[in-house]
């Protein structure tokens, strides 16, 4: 049988696109060009917000000096134009600086008294301190050390601070890199705060927002790929995004813990280097190509690069480290670049340059951001990549979710096409096995008939010629006559029970008694092998079929004395809380581990490789399986190798409501039998068989115990001898008749002969007859069956 195997591979197999499919990839490519315009617009966006200022201010002179630090001396004062950038100045990025500026009230500060006032920076370290005419507005002071990112700020203050004539601002910054400073706006808060609300959301709460979903978008990723480790692709760009995000939201929280400058920067390089080598897994993984050399780059650069960035970080060198890095990551986003031009070859070729150009804008905006980390871009600038890397990596991620999906519907259509196979299979085994039970039904059938007559035959030639010199030939024949009736008889027990035709009948069941019957039954066998069968006597009282529980208990107690060589067999029970365990204990050679399962298989024998009749057919547990699982019991097994084996049979105890007076343990067990050779004498009986051989051996054999016998072979026949005969004493009855069925012949009897005993043989296994029969009150014989269980039918009948 083959088995499907499900390829996430899209080119494999590339089918029409169905209505739904390009619905899809038509809307994947809106977003893809919404995201586009988005990044656009958010570009250009900062220098179309309007610098709105109030029109009484008018600004006349900045002046700036970089102020003494511990690593740097400061300047003196000198005139300077806003917006400022250290870096175009030829000034160091990174440190502690003042700036002073000058501007003209042209109206009186009486008419201003009712309005608010306030200082609008668009681009002010978030390590600041600003003053109005020498009073403190707002001051915002992390860390001793020069640390600090442009930010836009609306720093408010009461309009009485402002004096007639010419008013001084003052700005003190700490910058770690980036310095400078954007031009002021002073004026009304209400009309500084649209802009300066624009210019907050685009440069600040937009960029965090974004991030912070492709956060979750990344952790759903790398759920899949926990889930499916196949999807390699997945859990890299997963964990990529979770990266690049995390890093980029802390470019906007500033209210959080704060770490020194030089674990900032060295926390920020290893984000950009895990980054950039995660990247290029993440190439490799999607362009299905394995570099063993740019894999072993990679975990170089993923090892050596923080380890380096931390040893200057000791020597005061790390922003030239930084410096270092950066070139050297975009370098190795050559081979990236490389691999994901392969992408066509997997993926629609709109997919395959929508990620290629998503990857060149990021590579864009990583320059871009690199410029501007060492001045070398305005201060006015914001950065790029915190915008470009989520809506490049959710491209990738929706392109990989398509294919993710699509695999997952050629997943669908494989499953249910395999369910139709399966299902079709599952027909044709039914099928086959009702062939299988018709054939049993009716192979057992016609061989029991021939079986059931030579049982006959031979035990009345056993009896006959027990003087003559062909008895030892007679026993011989009826050896192997019994070898056969077993055989069928197993045959017969287990198409009964498959084709659930057995149906328990609960009731109470002395113990005692059925082990004492058993027991005395096998005892022959133990003395014929001299081991010792000990049945420890017992008070419990099962609530079990006793037929079903005889036959199971019956099949273990031979069973063990067959395969003990030397010692005995045990038979005890014992109590456990509601159930009770029939334990069967033997000294036999054990069975090993690996094969106590297999036992209970059909025609499995460990040590009868010959197929030694004698040693039984492997029949014996196929039916003690079968019949505990119908009897809702459980059979343990527990066996040492060379020491023996316990086969436990746990059945419910009668609960005392059920119990009624204690059993006579004296009584004796069965039915009673004559004594005489004649325990049918002066009886009549009708015979009903249609077989030419079955039904002139039972004659013999009821003749042979007395009987008087009227011998028919159908239905009609039956019909007319019951006109002529006026004394009755049992009907014996096959099943089957050429014209109707044994039920019906009874049915007939007893509208002549009121409460008629009968007997019914049978050699049907179906499930419809064995219900059909045990629903008819009288005794039921399968064939083959031995003379003594025929006698004790036809006595049992006769009550």
């Amino acid at each position: 049988m083959r088995t499907a195997s499900v390829a996430l591979d899209p080119t494999a197999h590339r089918p029409a696109r169905s209505p739904a499919q390009r619905l899809l990839f038509a809307l994947l490519g809106w977003i893809a060009v919404a995201s586009a315009i988005t990044f656009v617009v958010w570009l250009v966006s900062p220098w179309l917000i309007p610098p709105a200022s109030n029109a009484a201010v008018e600004f006349t002179a900045h002046r700036f000096r970089m102020l003494p630090t511990a690593s740097q001396g400061g300047t003196n004062w000198q005139d300077v134009s806003l917006p400022d950038t250290w870096a175009a100045r030829g000034l160091p990025s990174k440190g502690v600086a003042r700036y002073e500026s000058t501007f003209l009230l042209k109206q009186a500060p009486a008419s201003l008294q009712q309005q608010t006032w306030a200082v609008r920076v668009d681009r002010l370290s978030f390590q600041h301190r600003v003053w109005v005419n020498g009073q403190l507005i707002h001051a915002q002071l992390l860390d001793a050390d020069p640390l600090g990112r442009p930010l836009a700020y609306l720093l408010q203050f009461p309009a009485s601070l402002l004096q007639p004539g010419l008013n001084q601002l003052q700005v003190e910054v700490q910058h770690a890199s980036m310095g400078g400073m954007s031009a002021p706006m002073i004026g009304a808060t209400d009309e500084l705060l649209p802009g300066h609300t624009m210019q907050a959301f685009l440069t600040q709460t937009l960029p965090l927002t974004i991030n912070i979903v492709a956060t979750a978008f990344a952790c759903f990723l790398i759920t899949i790929w926990r889930q499916r480790p196949s999807e390699l692709d997945m859990g890299m760009l997963g964990l990529l995004c979770v990266v690049v995000s995390v890093r980029n939201c802390s470019y906007y929280i500033v209210d959080g813990p704060t770490l020194s400058q030089a674990m900032t920067g060295w926390l920020y390089l290893t984000a950009q280097v895990t980054a950039t080598v995660l990247l290029g897994a993440f190439a490799m993984a999607i362009a299905g190509k394995r570099w063993p050399w740019f894999t072993k780059v990679l975990w170089a650069v993923q090892i050596g690069f923080p380890l380096l960035a931390g040893l200057a970080a000791q020597q005061g060198m790390l922003e030239a480290a930084r410096a270092a890095t950066y070139p050297l990551l975009l370098l190795l986003m050559l081979p990236t670049l490389a691999l994901l031009l392969r992408l066509h070859k997997r993926f629609s070729k709109l997919a395959a340059i929508g990620m290629v150009l998503g990857i060149a804008v990021s590579l864009v905006a990583g320059v871009h951001d690199y410029l501007r980390l060492i001045g070398m871009v305005s201060v006015m600038h914001t950065y790029w990549l915190p915008m470009a890397t989520p809506i490049t990596l959710a491209s990738y991620g929706l392109v990989l979710m398509n294919r993710f999906v699509e695999a997952g519907k050629s997943a669908e259509q494989l499953n249910i096409e395999l369910e139709a196979k399966v299902q079709e299979r599952t027909q044709a085994l039914v099928a086959a096995n009702a062939a299988k039970g018709h054939f049993l039904a009716a192979a057992s059938h016609d061989l029991r008939q021939p079986v059931a007559a030579i049982g006959l035959l031979s035990g009345l030639l056993r009896d006959r010629l027990r003087d003559s010199t062909l008895h030892t030939m007679t026993l011989r024949l009826i050896d192997a006559v019994k070898a056969m009736e077993n055989l069928l008889n197993g045959l017969l027990d287990l198409s009964r029970l498959e084709a659930g035709a057995i149906k328990p009948h609960w009731q109470v069941v002395d113990l005692h008694a059925m082990l004492a019957r058993i027991g005395t039954h096998e005892q022959e066998m133990a003395n014929g092998k001299g081991l010792q069968l000990r049945v420890h006597p017992t008070r419990a009282m099962a609530y079990s079929d006793p037929i079903l529980l005889e036959q199971v208990v019956r099949n273990l107690i031979g069973n063990a004395l067959r395969y003990t060589q030397q010692g005995g067999v045990l038979v005890g029970v014992r109590q456990r809380g509601a159930h009770l365990l029939i334990q069967v204990w033997d000294s036999g050679q054990g069975i090993a581990p690996e094969d106590q399962q297999r036992i209970f298989e059909d025609f499995v024998q460990l040590a009868n490789p010959e197929r030694n009749q004698a040693k039984g057919l492997g029949l014996g547990l196929a039916i003690v399986q079968r019949a505990t699982r119908l009897l809702d019991s459980r059979i343990l097994l527990q066996s040492r190798v060379g020491k023996g084996s316990c086969f436990s049979i746990e059945v419910p105890a009668a609960r005392a409501s059920v119990l009624g007076s204690p059993p006579d343990r004296t009584a004796a067990s069965g039915p009673a039998t004559s004594a005489n050779d004649k325990p049918l004498s002066e009886r009549h009986i009708i015979l009903l068989d249609d077989d030419e051989v079955l039904r002139p051996a039972l004659t013999e054999q009821l003749r042979a115990w007395g009987a008087h016998v009227s011998q028919v072979g159908s239905l009609e026949d039956l019909d007319e001898l019951l006109q002529r005969v006026m004394l009755v004493d049992l009907l014996l009855t096959d099943h089957r008749l050429p014209d109707g069925t044994g039920l019906q012949a009874i049915e007939m009897a007893r509208a002549r002969h009121a409460g008629l005993g009968a007997v019914v043989i049978t050699g049907d296994t179906g499930e419809a007859p064995m219900k059909a029969l045990q629903a008819c009150g009288a005794p039921v014989l399968h064939k083959p069956f031995p003379a003594e269980a025929l006698l004790k039918a036809l006595q049992q009948g006769l009550i």
